[in-house]
């Protein structure tokens, strides 16, 4: 009975991530098309692009983060049938979108002239900073397509933004091909075109996420009352209060591999172009880890919102193995095939044979990787996102990086030293995150039973 009940449920949760998965992959291949389609321009453009977009992302993944919980209470709002109060989590995750757009195009704005400080070439800085200002008012079509992709996602629609993102990608690749080159009667704009294309696609995006979720009559119960309404102030400081530490918490994740490769960067060019290697392979496999996390938000929020607790822990600890598993396949892989993925990027032996040190790690990493990846989807789902933010400060910023510091510099360990730490800071990650949810689900379960 356990293991068909195990089953279900995983079915459940494929069922939900597997939409989720295929946008993710969209994503990351506009950024490859972008590559690629830049790359062409020569090493100056690719290089401007890159600088410009790795400070951009940082502050996007923000924003992204802080409108993520959101998922869980339209989640939980299913899970009630509480169905116009779906409009009006919608309505004011809408609002919340645009004051952290503005929020985040302010201090890019900010940013801009101070560009100069981390210390780029002036060829760079020139090209980089007009593509950083161009992309920088894609923020809002950027997260006003997520508020519609949490509301879709949070009701169990998850192919919606799928199809969207898959047409975002279509979009994104024709506008490069159009404006970078200048077919069609445009103008060749160089790399500013590849810029202007994204922006125009996250429009496009928004736009089309936005007419739909407003047009198609599957929605129509969820818009009983006046899209112009009242805000209630008391929901958007609660959807803040559950949006800043989880922003956090995608920020120091991030900032922990970005510093760990500018730590590794530190040893020379070839640990570098290894480092970059495996972390490329490694944030592959996660695509389909991060789907599982959102899955396991949606099924802990709609069981919560049911009031089956019991289910909702077992849905969350079910998507837990599933994220491990998987993980610790792809950890095999990695570790069998660890001499000759790196040769798909580089010839050179010492970059193959240190890439293949890295992948040693990778193999343990992975697991551990792949459980705090989702444990934090089934905190999320049960609107617990203050402890993750802390666990992850802790966990990457206290410990992972000074150790792994202090074993590359100090104890003679070298870059892979950088990569145990890493390792060191998602097994802390991992088990505290998994024991929050244990007690946080357990807690739950108690106070349902002594209600009368």
């Amino acid at each position: 009975m356990s293991q068909s009940k195990f089953f279900h449920e995983s079915k459940l949760l494929a069922k939900l991530a597997g939409p989720i998965i295929v946008g993710q992959i969209g994503q990351n291949l506009i950024t490859l098309a972008d590559t690629i389609m830049v790359g062409a321009l020569g090493p100056l453009a690719l290089g401007a692009a890159a600088f410009a977009g790795s400070i951009f992302i940082v502050f996007l993944i923000f924003g992204i983060g802080m409108l993520a919980p959101v998922t869980a209470l339209f989640a939980r709002m299913q899970g009630q049938a509480n169905f116009p109060y779906g409009g009006v989590l919608l309505r004011h995750s809408v609002a919340v979108a645009v004051g952290i757009s503005g929020f985040i195009i302010g201090l890019l704005y900010l940013l801009l002239p101070n560009l100069k400080l981390f210390g780029q070439t002036p060829e760079v800085l020139d090209l980089g900073a007009k593509f950083f200002e161009i992309i920088a008012w894609s923020v809002l079509p950027s997260l006003l397509y997520i508020s519609y992709k949490q509301f879709t996602d949070g009701i169990g629609k998850t192919k919606v933004a799928m199809y969207v993102m898959i047409l975002g990608v279509v979009l994104n690749v024709f506008g490069n091909w159009v404006l970078i080159h200048g077919h069609l009667g445009f103008p060749k704009m160089g790399l500013y075109g590849a810029a202007y294309a994204t922006l125009i696609a996250r429009v496009l995006m928004a736009i089309i996420m936005m007419v739909y979720v407003h047009v198609h009559p599957q929605f129509k119960h969820y818009f009983k009352e006046p899209w112009i309404h009242r805000f209630d102030h008391h929901l958007i400081k609660s959807m803040i209060r559950l949006g800043l530490p989880n922003g956090l918490t995608y920020v120091f994740e991030v900032g922990a591999f970005s510093a760990a490769a500018i730590m590794v960067g530190w040893f020379g060019a070839g640990p570098l172009a290894a480092h970059q290697i495996t972390i490329s392979l490694a944030s592959t496999s996660f695509l389909i880890t991060l789907g599982i996390g959102i899955a396991a938000t949606i099924r802990v929020g709609y069981e919560l919102g049911r009031g089956d607790y019991p289910l909702a822990r077992f849905a969350g600890f079910t998507a837990i193995k599933l994220g491990a598993v998987y993980m610790a396949i792809c950890g095999v892989g990695f570790f069998a095939l660890r001499h000759w993925l790196p040769t798909f990027y580089v010839k050179d032996p010492d970059v193959i044979n240190l890439a293949a040190l890295f992948f040693i790690v990778v193999a343990i990493f992975e697991i551990f990787d792949g459980v705090q990846a989702v444990a934090i989807g089934a905190l999320r789902g049960m609107s617990d996102t203050q402890w993750p933010g802390i666990i992850a400060f802790v966990a990457y910023w206290i410990v992972g990086l000074p150790v792994g510091y202090l074993l590359a510099f100090h104890l003679g360990v070298g870059p892979v030293g950088i990569w145990i730490g890493l390792l060191i800071g998602l097994i802390i990650a991992s088990i505290f995150l998994t024991f929050r949810f244990h007690i946080l689900s357990n807690r739950f379960i108690h106070k349902s039973n002594d209600t009368p």
